[in-house]
C-alpha cells in the first residue's frame, strides 16, 4: 500500500508570530495522502463482493480492518502505518471521508471532518505541545472560521483562506491585549486597534504585518498621542493632545519635558507614556528590531512604577527579547 506523507506549512501560525515573535517549527500539520491497494496481500474478499468485512495486511507492514467495497476500504475502519499513525473513522473507495481521527507519529491528533483523503469541513487539529485549531478546513487547509489557541495562551480567532488568517479577526496576546481588525495573507493588513486591558487602546493601519502612516493612542483619562509610521517605523512626527486641548509636538520625550514642573500632571500622564514606550517596543519585536525593541522597553520601565502590573509585563518581555538578542549574537 502505498503511504505518502506531505508536510503542509501551517502559516496560519505565521499571522501569529508576526505578533509574538515566537515561530515554532513544532506546528505544521502531517497529511496522508489516499489508501490505495498497490502492494496489498490477499484481500479477506473479492473485488467483485459489493461489502464484507476483514483484515487485511500489507507488505510494508500497514494493515487495515474493517469494511470492504469492491476491495478497497469502504465504510468504517482502521487504518494502522508502519511508522506508527493510524485512521478510525469512515472510508469511500479507499479514501478517508466523512468523519474520523487521525493519530500522527509525532503524536499530532486531527478528529473531525474528511472529503477525498483531506481534512475538510469542521475538525480539530491538535499539536502534541499542546497547540490546537478548531474550525473549518478546505482541501486540507484551514479556510472559513476558526480558532487557534497556542502553548503559551495567545490565540487568533476569525477569518481563514488557504491556511492563513484572512479577513476579520481577534488576536489576544500574551499580556491579555487584543489586536481587532483585518488581516491578509497571514499579516495584519489594513485597518485595526490594540486594545489593553486597561481599556486604552491605539487605532491604526497596517501593512503587511506593520504599522504604516497614521496612528494614535486613546488614553483613558482623554489624552491621545498621534504619530506617524513607516512601515514598522516611527518617523519621529508625533502630536501629544491633552484632554483640555493642549497640544505637544515631538516625542515622548518632549512631552514629559512640557509637564516636568507640574507634579500632579506628571503623575497622571507617565503611565501613558509608559505604556506608549511598551506599546512601540512590541511593534519592534514584531519586525524582529529586537535592539529597537530592547530600547523601548527600557524607557519604558522608567515611566510606571515598579509595583505595577504593566512593569512586569515589561519586565517579561525584556526577558523574551534578550534571549533572542543573545541567539542572534550566538551566546
Amino acid at each position: 500500500m502505498k503511504n505518502t506523507k506531505n508536510l503542509f506549512s501551517l502559516i496560519a501560525l505565521f499571522f501569529l508570530f508576526n505578533f509574538s515573535a515566537t515561530a515554532s517549527s513544532d506546528f505544521s500539520i502531517a497529511e496522508n495522502e489516499s489508501i490505495q491497494q498497490n502492494d496489498s496481500e490477499d484481500l479477506p474478499c473479492s473485488k467483485r463482493s459489493k461489502y464484507c468485512k476483514g483484515e487485511i495486511k500489507f507488505k510494508d507492514g500497514s494493515s487495515y480492518k474493517g469494511e470492504f467495497r469492491y476491495g478497497e476500504p469502504h465504510g468504517h475502519g482502521v487504518y494502522h502505518w508502519k511508522d506508527g499513525e493510524n485512521y478510525e473513522g469512515e472510508f469511500v473507495n479507499g479514501l478517508r471521508h466523512g468523519r474520523g481521527k487521525h493519530i500522527y507519529n509525532n503524536k499530532d491528533v486531527y478528529e473531525g471532518e474528511w472529503k477525498y483523503g483531506m481534512m475538510d469541513g469542521e475538525g480539530i487539529y491538535t499539536w502534541a505541545n499542546g497547540g490546537q485549531y478548531k474550525g473549518e478546513f478546505v482541501e486540507g487547509l484551514m479556510q472559513g472560521k476558526g480558532t487557534i489557541i497556542l502553548p503559551n495562551g495567545e490565540r487568533y480567532e476569525g477569518e481563514w483562506k488557504k491556511g492563513l488568517a484572512d479577513g476579520n479577526g481577534v488576536y489576544t496576546r500574551i499580556d491579555g491585549s487584543k489586536y481587532i481588525g483585518k488581516s491578509k495573507k497571514g499579516e495584519r493588513h489594513g485597518s485595526g486597534r490594540i486594545v489593553w486591558k486597561t481599556g486604552d487602546y491605539f487605532i491604526g493601519k497596517w501593512k503587511k504585518g506593520k504599522i504604516h502612516k497614521t496612528g494614535t493612542f486613546h488614553y483613558n483619562n482623554g489624552d491621545q498621542y498621534s504619530s506617524i509610521w513607516d512601515e514598522g517605523e516611527m518617523t519621529g512626527k508625533a502630536t501629544y493632545i491633552f484632554r483640555d486641548g493642549k497640544e505637544v509636538e515631538g516625542t515622548l520625550k518632549d512631552v514629559k519635558r512640557s509637564i516636568s514642573n507640574d507634579d500632579e500632571k506628571m503623575e497622571e500622564v507617565m503611565p501613558n507614556l509608559g505604556l506608549t514606550w511598551y506599546a512601540i517596543a512590541l511593534e519592534y519585536k514584531v519586525a524582529k528590531r529586537y535592539d529597537l525593541a530592547m530600547e523601548n522597553l527600557k524607557e519604558a520601565q522608567k515611566y510606571v512604577p515598579a509595583s505595577s502590573d504593566l512593569n512586569k509585563l515589561i519586565h517579561t518581555q525584556i526577558e523574551i527579547v534578550q534571549k533572542k538578542l543573545d541567539e542572534i549574537e550566538g551566546l
